[in-house]
């Protein structure tokens, strides 16, 4: 579930708020809210603790053609994506279920309303799907031999009669691909309700958990990402898959230089231009407190367990937190006054997750803190 409809009009509920100690300008808070869409935005206010949570832009987990799961009636949780795509006929009764979900998969089978990327392009309509549709294509599509791993397939073997899966991996490279596994892109939040929350979408692609994209040295070295002796296990490489999507997109979200917004190349569009799209409703770099949403990434379609997925969201809130930006930088802490804010959101839907969070990111500080005074000890 992404949303709690019914209780639309509850305010955002702050369960902790982090703070780095050499930088009092960036910080990390966690919320429960009832939709991270419409109840989160830069118009919501906090009543009861008097706080205004102003959230200008907000991370989408998207997919890496930024077209939505629309297409589709339902789908399966946790992937991956079938070679087919499913027709009326797939089933006698209710048409798409047994390649799509439904009764054979049980609580694997989403609507497209039920995530945060089918919601946001229901809500933003025509107009949101044109922006995307004219986001250009990558420049690290080519570095990527496949945006998932097939499923395996089940063999009987002729002597003991047991069954094998074999996974044959196949490389469909698509240079055309807009927002890669664990890139991140940006676009304007345009049409319907979306535009009164947000400003702007930082689109991200986590991977399947069981299902990542193979990779390649060059890919390794385009996303930061270290693996080493766990090079077969594909868990541990969807984990470090999903740190690079926390890392892309606060990268996007605080970076200040327009021409690394790969939808600034929007305006270039001959029909973009036409159509009015591409413009941001307001300049971001005139907003004092920037703040970006962020929903828990990796645990809704792309099945990554809950205790995992809050494991990355606090490691990399924590880097992103703990980090210091050169004056040289083209982010926004470089171009703060003293009593202007960077901060990361979470808008959580559940209480349990937020307070987990929270737990989890105090755990990671003491641990931090304990191998430094333990360095300083050794010296």
């Amino acid at each position: 579930m992404v949303s709690k409809a019914w209780y639309k009009s509850a305010a955002p509920r702050l369960i902790g708020k982090f703070k780095s100690c050499s930088s009092s300008r960036k910080a990390v808070e966690i919320w429960t809210t009832t939709c991270i869409l419409t109840n989160f935005g830069k118009n919501v206010h906090n009543l009861n603790d008097h706080q205004q949570p102003v959230i200008t832009s907000l991370i989408n987990p998207a997919n890496p053609n930024l077209s939505g799961p629309n297409a589709f009636p339902y789908f399966p949780r946790g992937g991956p994506q079938p070679k087919v795509q499913p027709n009326r006929n797939a089933h006698h009764i209710m048409g798409y279920v047994t390649q799509w979900g439904g009764m054979d998969v049980g609580r694997g089978m989403l609507f497209s309303a039920e995530s945060i990327d089918g919601l946001l392009h229901q809500l933003g309509g025509l107009r949101f799907r044109a922006e995307c549709n004219l986001v250009p294509p990558h420049p690290w599509a080519h570095a990527y031999l496949n945006q998932q791993r097939p499923k395996p397939e089940a063999n009987i073997d002729q002597n003991t009669n047991d069954t094998i899966e074999v996974s044959n991996i196949v490389n469909s490279p698509n240079p055309n691909t807009k927002c890669p596994v664990g890139t991140a892109v940006a676009t304007p939040a345009v049409g319907g309700e979306i535009q009164s929350q947000y400003d702007r979408i930082i689109h991200t692609v986590p991977p399947f958990y069981n299902y990542p994209p193979s990779m390649t040295e060059e890919l390794k070295r385009l996303l930061g990402i270290e693996i080493g002796e766990n090079e077969n296990d594909l868990h541990q490489l969807s984990k470090e898959l999903l740190r690079s999507c926390y890392r892309q997109s606060l990268q996007v979200a605080f970076d200040t230089n327009n021409d690394g917004d790969l939808s600034y190349s929007l305006r270039n569009n001959p029909i973009a231009s036409m159509l009015g799209l591409g413009k941001y409703s307001h300049n971001q770099q005139s907003i004092g407190s920037q703040r970006v949403a962020v929903p828990l990434l990796g645990a809704g379609c792309r099945d990554f367990p809950k205790d995992v997925a809050l494991e990355v969201a606090a490691l990399e809130s924590l880097s992103w937190l703990l980090s210091e930006s050169k004056k040289e930088d083209h982010t926004a802490e470089a171009e703060l006054s003293p009593k202007e804010q960077l901060v990361v959101a979470f808008g959580l839907l559940e209480s349990e997750d937020a307070e987990a969070l929270a737990h989890s990111i105090e755990e990671t500080i003491q641990l931090r803190a304990a191998v430094t005074i333990d360095e300083d000890l050794n010296r």
